[in-house]
């Protein structure tokens, strides 16, 4: 029972959009997608745990909407740690703040390593080991070495750190190439790097999400749909988003249908 408990546990480590996402959808998928697949136990018994050491979920996010996305988990089960950090992972699972919790699955959510760029052009960094660039997205002191997305430490955010996401990497790199054609035709070149935030969406599960686009924000359903048709508008190719639609409006008639992966005989 032990063993199974610890196969049973899934623990997410990092409660921002991407640890959020998963901990509902381990969840859901436990819970809902998987009640009929197996006969000497019960899915529904998976415990899923999720840890963030700040003192909130989705720190980016209005605190209201993260509070709306905690109980949207917490109603599907999820376990939600906040204030704690992982100290140790091994084959076996966690040490969280010093407790150990048996966990054979174990999800890290919580951000990633910096480019070594620094360290190759032997530049200066931020505590992140991002390169510091300044208004134009340049290298200081290193003629037309341009840095952009996870890469770069850019204060093209109303004067805070540009965030590490896509829209911010796409932004910058369009900033680079209008410069650079600038360089090339000997006109001036555009204004310091400026980051416009579109909006942040962050989905929980079946028909809960949390949407922020400043003076709008939105969760449950509402919110739900609006992720699902953001995404479908960002796929290449019209038969991508047919084909996406098709799929997902079955799997939202049968709840998850078509989960099975047979992998041999």
């Amino acid at each position: 029972m032990t063993e199974r408990a610890a196969l049973l546990s899934f623990l997410v480590v990092g409660g921002g959009p991407t640890g959020v996402e998963l901990a509902g959808a381990i969840a859901e998928l436990a819970r809902y997608g998987l009640e009929q697949e197996f006969r000497s136990f019960d899915p529904a018994q998976a415990r899923v745990i999720l840890v963030q050491a700040a003192a909130r979920l989705l720190p980016a996010f209005p605190e209201g909407l993260a509070a709306t996305a905690q109980r949207s988990l917490e109603r599907l089960g999820v376990e939600v740690r906040l204030n704690c950090r992982v100290d140790h992972i091994d084959g076996d699972g966690v040490s969280i703040d010093g407790v150990r919790v048996a966990a054979r699955t174990v999800l890290w959510a919580a951000g990633v390593a910096a480019s070594p760029a620094a360290q190759w052009l032997k530049a200066p960094a931020d505590r992140a080991g991002r390169l510091i660039v300044g208004d134009d997205l340049r290298v200081p002191a290193i003629a037309n070495v341009f840095a952009i997305g996870d890469t770069a430490s850019s204060k093209g955010w109303r004067g805070e750190n540009v965030p590490g996401l896509a829209p911010a990497a796409k932004q910058g790199g369009a900033y680079v190439a209008r410069y650079l054609r600038a360089l090339i035709e000997s006109r001036e070149p555009p204004p310091a790097f400026r980051y416009r935030h579109r909006g942040s969406l962050a989905t929980i599960g079946r028909k809960a999400a949390i949407a922020d686009f400043g003076i709008v924000r939105l969760w449950g359903a509402p919110a739900w749909w609006l992720w699902g048709m953001v995404h479908v508008a960002f796929m290449l190719g019209v038969r991508n988003r047919l084909a996406t639609l098709t799929n997902w409006f079955w799997a939202y008639l049968k709840f998850g249908a078509g989960i099975r992966l047979i992998t041999g005989a």
